[in-house]
């Protein structure tokens, strides 16, 4: 629905609001002796809610809403993994390493869309609807990752790629 369009059903609503709280003196079928503060208080809610609800319709995409999904895909490094060389690391210990180090996907308000844990070879990949979103790591242990929290935007039928490194604080 349009803005023009919300804008009609407003003044039809003021129309009826008013008629209602404040018939004529032929028409008996009114509340007569409605208080003229609490009627303009009624519009005035009316008025507030229905501006309301034209400012949430003409608001930019929001994250979920679409027609059509994109993906954000990537790689992941996390190292150092051993404070000396060689570093001789088992596959279930790296697997454990990456599930320690999820990766986590936000709308710009903080509510968590989605939670991964990446593969070590073949790193992660989400689909997800357009929108923008706020990537990030969840934070266990010393160290950080690099280039986080990172905000992407996704669009329709495009794959985004963004690749993240993780310094798990090891020396």
């Amino acid at each position: 629905m349009t803005g023009t369009a919300y804008c009609s059903g407003a003044m039809a609503i003021a129309g009826i609001a008013a008629t209602f709280f404040f018939p004529s003196r032929s028409d008996r079928t009114g509340m007569n002796g409605m208080d003229p503060a609490r009627a303009l208080f009624f519009l005035i809610l009316v008025g507030i809610t229905v501006a309301i609800a034209i400012v949430l319709n003409t608001a930019g995409p929001v994250p979920g809403h679409g027609t059509a999904n994109g993906t954000l895909a990537g790689s992941v490094t996390i190292g150092p993994l051993c404070p000396v060389e060689p570093c001789r690391v088992t596959a279930d210990q790296l697997r454990d390493v990456y599930a320690a180090h999820p990766i986590v996907i936000a709308t710009p308000g903080g509510m968590t869309v989605a939670e991964l844990t990446a593969d070590p070879e073949n790193g992660y990949s989400v689909t997800l609807r357009p929108g923008t979103y706020v990537v990030d790591t969840a934070r266990t242990g010393p160290g950080g990752s690099r280039g986080l929290p990172a905000t992407v935007t996704i669009r329709s039928g495009v794959t985004v790629l963004l690749n993240v490194t993780i310094d798990t604080g090891i020396r």
